[in-house]
């Protein structure tokens, strides 16, 4: 039942998302940022790193205030993350489109910044202008950058394609051809742009203020619930069972889950982060708890196999795909085993993240683990290491929990086709003899 589901209904469902221009496009533009949150989260370390007495230690050495020549790094980072979205978008979209992609980057950043709020009220009451809050744009602007970039885009190629453009003769050098046929449709787009930013300002302050709070912000409450993460958890096993890499969901709520990671760290920096009043849904726990080993948690196969193996084909494919799951890569196990629409594996694969889900959020609502802010892991950093970056010596220890019970979960399934791999060899070796015979 659930096969013929799936092989009918979701995997065609799930291309037709995963081939369109805008995913690919988004998709794309937005893991182009991720080397940055990388870099933010190395200076953030620095300034935080969570071993007992580190703050101490270092205020000793360096006074109480070094921190302060830190800060700017990450700040320049994470907070930076919705302004560079609307480039990188705006850049890989007119890639697709084999538009002038420098002059589309360019126009797709003044687009966003020509909505973004440009004044700020004061504890005094009095109210500065013109100038530009890393609030909006950070990530509480990742919807109002999409938004904008895909306006910028398709305005551009309108104009290209109805010849909406200044000509300028073959003589002149392209550059300067560039340059004049961007005239008109940059003209048109700032327009557009400044008509919504007039509108959204007397309605409701800004487009990004109005997209956050009426989009973005409940989204961000729903994807935050336990329960939510349950959901994703689940349906990365289910696709990646299905041969469907989960990036085809998981893209679509990064940018939720950094936002999650942003504001926690918001009330961590205020002292006011608590199970009650943080969020869960960040993109640490999909990362460094809901895929350990790749989607599927299939660190508890690899394992499950070096210890159980009998057969001569499950001890070949342990040996290969163990390492990459150390690094949380999954490919080499899932398609040498294979995993994909395997009825055994369908169980382990859909209950070990749920249950890792359940256990992170336990760990978390009892105390024992701290909420996760903007400290970060790169995806590919072994559990254990990961889990201790992210939430201290607690989080690894929830990381061996996971993963033994991962193991445990995996350990019948694993044995039970074993006991198939080993009969399909004596069948082999029997029907080899008869033809030497």
């Amino acid at each position: 039942m659930i096969l013929k589901w799936v092989e009918g209904w979701l995997t065609p469902k799930v291309a037709v998302i995963t081939n369109t221009r805008y995913f690919q496009a988004f998709r794309s533009a937005f893991f182009a940022l991720m080397p940055l949150t990388i870099i933010g989260t190395v200076f953030m370390l620095i300034t935080d790193f969570p071993i007992p007495g580190y703050a101490e230690f270092m205020n000793g050495i360096f006074g109480e205030n070094w921190a302060d020549f830190i800060s700017p790094a990450y700040r320049a980072t994470f907070n930076l993350m919705g302004l560079l979205l609307a480039g990188t978008l705006s850049y890989k979209l007119s890639e697709s489109y084999e538009l002038d992609k420098l002059t589309v980057t360019v126009l797709g950043l003044v687009s966003y910044v020509v909505v973004s709020p440009k004044t700020l009220t004061l504890e005094s009451g009095e109210v500065a202008t013109r100038i530009l809050q890393f609030d909006w744009l950070g990530t509480k602007g990742i919807l109002t950058a999409i938004i904008t970039s895909f306006i910028t885009v398709e305005i551009f190629r309108f104009c290209i394609k109805k010849n909406a453009t200044i000509k300028m003769p073959d003589s002149v050098p392209t550059m300067v051809i560039n340059a004049f046929t961007a005239l008109i449709p940059g003209v048109l787009i700032v327009s557009v742009m400044l008509i919504i930013n007039g509108i959204c300002m007397v309605i409701s302050g800004s487009l990004p203020e109005a997209i956050f709070s009426l989009i973005q912000l409940p989204l961000q409450v729903i994807i935050s619930q336990p329960w939510a993460m349950v959901i994703v958890a689940l349906l990365n096993g289910l696709l990646w069972w299905a041969g469907i890499h989960p990036t085809v969901i998981n893209s679509l709520i990064y940018p939720l889950l950094y936002a999650n990671a942003a504001s926690n760290q918001v009330l961590a920096d205020a002292g006011n982060l608590t199970s009650a009043t943080g969020s869960y849904g960040t993109v640490q726990m999909l990362d460094q708890f809901l895929t350990i080993g790749g989607a599927g948690m299939m660190i508890g196969l690899t394992i499950s196999m070096l210890i159980a193996a009998r057969s001569k084909r499950m001890k070949a494919v342990s040996k290969v795909a163990f390492v990459p799951s150390l690094f949380n890569i999954s490919e080499p196990v899932t398609f040498a085993t294979p995993t994909v629409f395997s009825p055994l594996m369908l169980i382990p694969m859909i209950l070990t993240p749920v249950l890792s889900c359940l256990i992170v959020y336990l760990a978390m609502n009892i105390g024992f683990m701290p909420l996760f802010t903007n400290v970060q892991a790169p995806w590919a950093t072994p559990f254990l290491f990961s889990g201790f970056l992210v939430c201290g010596w607690q989080g690894a220890v929830v990381q061996i929990v996971i993963v033994a019970l991962t193991v445990l979960i995996y350990m019948p399934f694993t044995k039970a086709l074993d006991h198939q791999f080993i009969k399909e060899e004596a069948e082999k070796e029997e029907a080899e003899k008869k033809e030497l015979a």
